[in-house]
This record gives structure tokens, C-alpha cells and sequence, in this order.
């Protein structure tokens, strides 16, 4: 069963979705249970129109608050895009279909945005927040993917066999949740989720992190002298 949150920008799509059950939902515009590779999980999908996901991006409410709220809640999570839009061949401008069906700069107010930096910004959410990103053209296609997506999950974990095509597994592919540790880490100045990975394996948990010494952190990868004495006074501080 796929949970829809019972405000506009989830609400709408209730109807195209099988048995839905439309109920409030702190963080998530839809939301379900399956079967991960240990046990139960739950995942949570963010649905954004391109104008509402451009507007997160600028006001910071996507980074800030909504991915916070979301990761912290969900094991597993995506944010679907949800439009039609392309850069302009030259100049690289960002483009939506508008009102007269042309191709049109896509804008707010006055600014309007380089496909650059809605590329760059889609990656960072996967590589470096381990968020799925999705587009879709309308709320038709937005509905079906839901339910393919919904069943896949719900799908015995064993019995996903499309990957067993490839040779060998991919080397940087992780299921586990970062710890606590990690998690920590990757607040500070200059730590970015590699570095916090490493402190995440080396000390047992958070009281252990937090009172390190500058010997200890320069013991790990990736940290030297510096930054280990950065680290620490961030921390006292």
C-alpha cells in the first residue's frame, strides 16, 4: 500500500494510484514499507514539480530541512522531479515548455537558472547524500512509477536477480546506514562523507569521537595535523 500525504503536491495524484491510503506524513509526499537485504525497510519519496524543486534548491528548504528530515526517517529515499525541461543548446540556459508550447527560459522572477547547476545539484544529492533521484514528465507517468517502484520494493530481496548480469559487484555500492560517528563527522568544517566514513570505522562511538585527540585523528586517512587540530577545536568549541 502506498501512503500519500494529504497535502497539495501529493494529494493530486491519489486518484491514479491504486488503493492509496491518504493520510498525513511528516516527511515524504509518499511512503511505504518492502523487503531490504536485512529485514523490513522504509521508504520515502519526495515529489517536486521542476518550478517547486528549483525554488528548494534556492531558498535551501531541499538540503536544509526536507533531505535532513527525510534520511533520518527513511532507510531508503528518492526525490522525484517532476516536468519537462531541457538546456538550451547554446547557452546552456535551462528551458521549460510554457504556457504557448514553446520552449522558454525557465526562471523566477528575474533569475533564471543554468542546467549546470540543476545537474550538479542532482548528483550531489546521489553521490554524496545517497538520495535516488527520478524524473518524470506528468503526474500520469509520476503515478506508474510510483506503483513499478512500490513493487519492486515489496519484491523478496533474494529474488532480485537483475544485477547478477554484471561480474563483479561495484566496489563503492554500500546498503548500510552511516552511523552515528559518521553522521557526526560529516557536520564538521571540511569533513565531506569519505573522510566521515573513515572516522565512522575507526572509533567505536560518538563519546570515543568526541573526545579524541589530535594523535588519534591523524592516525586516520585523509587526515593530517591540520585539520586534526580543526577538528578538535570545532568540537570544544
Amino acid at each position: 500500500m502506498i501512503l500519500t500525504d494529504d497535502r497539495t503536491g501529493s494529494v493530486e495524484i491519489a486518484p491514479l494510484l491504486q488503493n492509496p491510503m491518504v493520510c498525513r506524513l511528516e516527511y515524504a509526499d509518499f511512503a511505504w514499507s518492502g523487503n531490504g537485504p536485512d529485514g523490513p525497510v522504509n521508504v520515502g519519496i519526495e515529489r517536486k514539480t521542476v518550478h517547486d524543486f528549483l525554488q528548494s534548491m534556492t531558498t535551501g528548504r531541499l538540503s536544509g530541512h526536507q533531505l535532513i528530515g527525510l534520511t533520518q526517517q527513511y532507510d531508503w529515499v528518492y526525490v522525484l522531479v517532476e516536468g519537462i525541461w531541457r538546456p538550451d543548446r547554446k547557452s546552456g540556459i535551462l528551458q521549460h515548455i510554457n504556457q504557448n508550447g514553446k520552449w522558454a527560459a525557465l526562471s523566477q522572477g528575474s533569475r533564471r537558472f543554468m542546467a549546470r547547476d540543476v545537474y550538479n545539484f542532482i548528483n550531489t544529492m546521489q553521490v554524496m547524500c545517497g538520495v535516488i533521484t527520478v524524473t518524470t514528465s506528468n503526474r500520469w507517468e509520476t503515478a506508474m512509477w510510483l506503483t513499478s517502484c512500490h513493487g519492486w520494493w515489496n519484491k523478496k530481496w533474494e529474488n532480485h536477480k537483475s544485477h547478477l548480469q554484471f561480474q563483479k559487484p561495484v566496489t563503492h555500492a554500500s546498503l548500510a546506514k552511516p552511523n552515528l560517528v559518521t553522521k557526526f563527522a560529516s557536520q564538521l568544517t571540511g569533513i565531506g562523507w569519505d573522510k566521515a566514513r573513515k572516522m565512522g570505522e575507526y572509533f567505536e562511538d560518538v563519546s570515543d569521537f568526541v573526545h579524541a585527540t589530535e594523535e588519534e585523528l591523524v592516525d586516520i586517512d585523509g587526515i593530517g595535523p591540520k585539520l586534526a587540530e580543526r577538528i578538535v577545536e570545532e568540537i570544544n568549541n
